[in-house]
């Protein structure tokens, strides 16, 4: 077996951006080959044909909002699968500032999930997607706070850079830049994106672009999203029909559309696809073609048929047409010829058209024409040059699928990888070499698989023949880098995310750590098929999954506890802590667990030994970690280590995985926070009604409360008064029917006494008329740092069994509260005002109401942001809201 190894090699600068836009070139491939949804609409028949449709077209187009969710989806599927262009979705940010009704990750972890949701979304509408560095510090109102805190140069710097290695003809801005934009973020998109595309096009604006090889370029349209609702008095200047059937795919493509936006799972933005006409209305802001005064689509004016390559480049009149007429003549028979029950007899024209666009390079380079020129015909050749091969691969049913024996490998071990290809026509084709590109440093050798340990019965009855297997072993070297979202490898800078200079910018992650490469020939035509190398595993109920390959360390670490909450009366009382530890490596792994302590700090053992026999087992080990009584006031860490063989771990490893994406893994140092603070609170017996997801809970445990998970049973049935109060979780109206079913058991158990605390909702809460006196919710203020106003400075809620003042108020983050109410019924008592800069104070950010003998209590303030960041006043306010179970309730 002949092994050829290709390294990822250190590419140069114009190697590396050329990669990139050949990657973006693509139908979809970032989405397609990771996708926990199928690509069906690039599937079969439909998908080869429309393959093949887009070799005729150079179209091309980038869409630019602030986040996920803010595409045009409609858009990009008319454009993607029914104009046959490259089209791109660049979002500023991936929506870390946001709510997430699936699970409790927040932040970073959100924004990974909320970047594979765009991708699954991309899978289904046909479009690429980018990013730009900016970190989504949350809702802003105000343009000039978001210009602020992410630095509009580098965002538009970033616009720049994308517009620069996508090299779209046609650019369509989201928002218009103006105030009836709402979110100060989108207001910043739109304003910057008309700036990018003029400044895309200067030489002199930012020249570490062109360092790195990317070329200066000016797309030749500007569109304008014209409003995300219809207005008959202003109609847009394009309305793009997208509810028109595609009869390849059976679907409109608002259709597919619609069913990409359902992929935003974690924003609970499911929605109908609706069926009949539909249209995306946009206005055009600037056109440097002639454009017809109705346009029927974007791309109206400008020549993207092949024959118009060369002179859409620059090149001289006249130069390449020959060539280009070959290249079109073979994609028109390939077309006519095409027949749905015999694809392959698209390959003989399929192949003539690849060596014409061969030759056409070739020419090209020979050609006498501006250097900028060259460059960009070549650029729009090699892209097509791609969308051939795959077209060619397609049509002679080539399957190339390489599988690894493990979906992680420890640093220092090795792993198998099966390198598969299954041939459906093998008269056209002939293999010549087949290898795997892997990250500098490792080794990779001929050798076997790991035997399957597949327990399902008759599994051993079930196996593919591939027409060619080449196995490899690989060892990564002890020192490789774990695998992990790039963008989170370095340190963030304020709301701006800090890219490696060597490393992948724009995209939505790095490339495959491991590829699979296959030189063969195609109807003669000799081309190369690179596959990512993944992992497959079989659930027993979901059936085949796939996941790529990472690198982890030999052994993780994780805290059982990343925040603890010490009261200053009890600073000194012994605490446990717990470490719990996961054995990586495919070997029994024995080592040494130990703490690393503030000063004066003791813990006891002071070491624990721990063996785990297999990959994948985990044991925890307690300590007895005992403050001194000296302690002050303030934020002290405790640090987790192992020592295993004399090499030393200190990391925790956090997974992200939901059935509707790809799994990835987070490394964070493995230590806990201690929040030393003077906080009394009172003992109440507190049952917890969970919403879309929070860490409330785990913070009303930090104050030494037990509290009890209330599910549909308890509230249907069970006996409420146990139960000094309930909290009920964000959103709660929206994410648990049986709340809102049984949500007048729940008043009833207020009016018999009891205290009911319910976090922000959104509008329906009231629209529904499940407050208990009349109100309408909307407002928040944003500024974390907005000044708040004690109304009742006497009330129970600030003074038992916590005096607040205030410094309570210091170091929130994020925002002080969202879905305030606006207006509210005078039963309700308002507690706090607060307000954002030049705005009118608002008094419906907590409010509390009797009723009967109970107490209500509306509180918007963010408790689910404050408490698992450990903002000391944050506590002492939540445990005195809880403390109004025993607390007096005079007004």
């Amino acid at each position: 077996m002949l092994v050829r190894l290709h390294r990822v090699p250190r590419l140069s600068p114009f190697v590396c951006a050329l990669a990139l836009a050949l990657l973006a070139s693509t139908t979809h491939p970032a989405s397609d080959l990771s996708a926990q949804v199928r690509p069906v609409y690039s599937q079969g028949i439909a998908g080869l044909l429309q393959q093949i449709q887009r070799l005729q077209t150079t179209a091309s187009a980038l869409h630019i909002a602030a986040h996920p969710d803010d595409e045009d989806t409609a858009f990009i599927a008319r454009v993607a699968r029914g104009d046959h262009a490259r089209v791109a979705y660049l979002s500023l940010n991936r929506g870390e500032g946001g709510q997430n009704v699936i699970g409790p990750e927040l932040l970073e972890a959100l924004g990974v999930i909320r970047t594979e949701e765009l991708l699954q979304a991309r899978t289904l509408d046909g479009g690429d997607q980018f990013f730009a560095r900016t970190y989504d510090f949350g809702f802003s109102k105000r343009v000039e706070e978001a210009a602020a805190r992410w630095d509009a140069e580098e965002v538009l710097a970033d616009l720049v850079r994308v517009i620069r290695l996508y090299r779209p003809l046609v650019v369509y801005n989201g928002f218009s830049g103006t105030p009836a934009d709402g979110h100060g973020q989108h207001q910043l998109s739109g304003k910057l994106t008309p700036i990018a595309f003029e400044r895309a096009a200067d030489p002199a604006a930012f020249p570490s672009h062109l360092a790195e090889g990317l070329r200066p370029w000016q797309p030749k349209k500007l569109y304008v999203r014209h409003g995300f609702r219809p207005d008959p008095t202003n109609p847009p200047s394009l309305a793009l029909p997208t509810g028109v059937l595609d009869p390849l795919i059976g679907r409109t493509y608002f259709e597919v559309a619609m069913e990409g936006r359902s992929q935003h799972k974690s924003q609970q933005m499911g929605v109908p696809e609706l069926l009949g006409p539909q249209t995306s209305g946009l206005r055009l802001v600037e056109s440097l073609v002639a454009a017809p005064a109705q346009e029927r689509g974007v791309f109206d004016g400008i020549d993207t048929t092949l024959a118009g390559l060369p002179k859409l480049a620059g090149l001289p009149d006249g130069a390449l047409t020959a060539e280009m007429q070959a290249v079109q003549q073979a994609v028109t028979r390939a077309i006519a010829d095409f027949d749905p029950l015999a694809p392959a007899a698209a390959v003989a024209p399929l192949a003539r058209g690849l060596r014409a666009l061969r030759d056409a390079r070739a020419a090209l380079a020979r050609l006498q024409a501006p250097e900028g020129a060259r460059a960009e015909a070549d650029f729009l050749l090699a892209v097509k040059e791609q969308q051939f091969q795959q077209a060619l691969v397609r049509a002679a049913e080539v399957t190339v699928d390489p599988l690894a024996d493990a979906e992680t490998v420890a640093q220092g071990e090795s792993i198998g990888v099966a390198v598969r290809v299954f041939l459906g026509q093998k008269e056209m084709v002939s293999i010549s070499t087949v290898g795997l590109s892997a990250p500098e440093g490792w080794r990779v050798e001929p050798g076997e698989l790991r035997e399957s340990t597949d327990p399902r019965p008759f599994a051993r009855f079930r196996t593919e023949a591939a027409d060619k297997v080449d196995t490899y072993r690989m060892d990564v070297p002890a020192d490789a880098p774990c695998s992990q979202p790039y963008w989170l490898r370095l340190p963030r800078k304020g709301d701006q995310f800090q890219w490696d200079p060597k490393g992948p910018k724009s995209v939505p992650f790095e490339p495959p750590l491991l590829t699979a490469r296959v030189e063969m020939a195609v109807g003669g035509m000799p081309i190369v098929v690179t596959r990512p190398v993944q992992y497959r595993l079989v659930d027993q109920v979901r059936g085949e999954l796939r996941r790529d390959v990472n690198v982890v360390p030999a052994v993780s670490l994780t805290l059982g506890s990343t925040l603890e909450i010490v009261p200053l009366a009890s600073v000194s009382r012994s605490r446990r802590v717990a470490v719990r530890v996961q054995n990586n490596a495919g070997r029994q792994t024995s080592g040494t667990l130990r703490l690393t302590l503030p000063q004066e700090w003791r813990s006891q053992p002071a070491e624990a030994p721990f063996t785990l026999a297999r990959k994948g087992e985990r044991t925890a080990v307690e300590f007895l970690v005992t403050p001194p009584a000296t302690t002050v006031a303030g934020t002290y860490r405790i640090r987790a280590e192992a020592s295993v063989g004399g090499s030393r771990y200190d990391l925790g490893a956090r997974t992200v995985s939901y059935p509707h994406i790809q799994t990835h893994r987070m490394y964070v140092p493995a230590e806990a926070q201690v929040r030393v603070l003077d906080l009394k609170a009172a003992q109440v017996r507190v049952g917890y009604i969970m919403g879309s997801g929070d860490q409330v809970p785990d913070a009303i445990r930090r104050m030494g409360l037990d509290v009890a998970m209330l599910g549909e049973d308890d509230l249907a049935s069970g006996d409420l008064s146990r139960f000094d109060v309930i909290v009920v979780g964000v959103r709660a109206s929206e994410a648990r029917p049986d709340f809102v079913a049984s949500h007048a058991r729940l008043l009833s158990y207020v009016r018999e006494g009891g205290t009911m605390i319910v976090q922000y909702q959104q509008t329906d809460y009231a629209m529904r008329g499940l407050m208990p006196f009349p109100a309408e919710i909307g407002p928040r203020v944003v500024d974390e740092r907005a000044p708040v106003t004690i109304l009742a400075p006497e009330h129970p809620a600030f003074t038992t069994p916590n005096r607040i003042g205030e410094a309570d108020f210091e170091d929130w983050v994020q925002e002080r509260f969202l879905y305030g109410l606006s207006t509210f019924d005078p039963q309700y008592a308002p507690m706090l005002e607060s307000a954002d800069p030049g705005e009118a104070p608002q008094r419906g950010g907590q409010v509390i109401a009797r009723l009967g003998k109970g107490t209500y209590v509306y509180t918007a303030y963010a408790w689910f942001r404050q408490l698992p960041a450990g903002v000391p006043g944050a506590y002492r306010l939540f445990a005195n809201l809880l403390g109004l179970a025993t607390a007096g309730r005079e007004e």
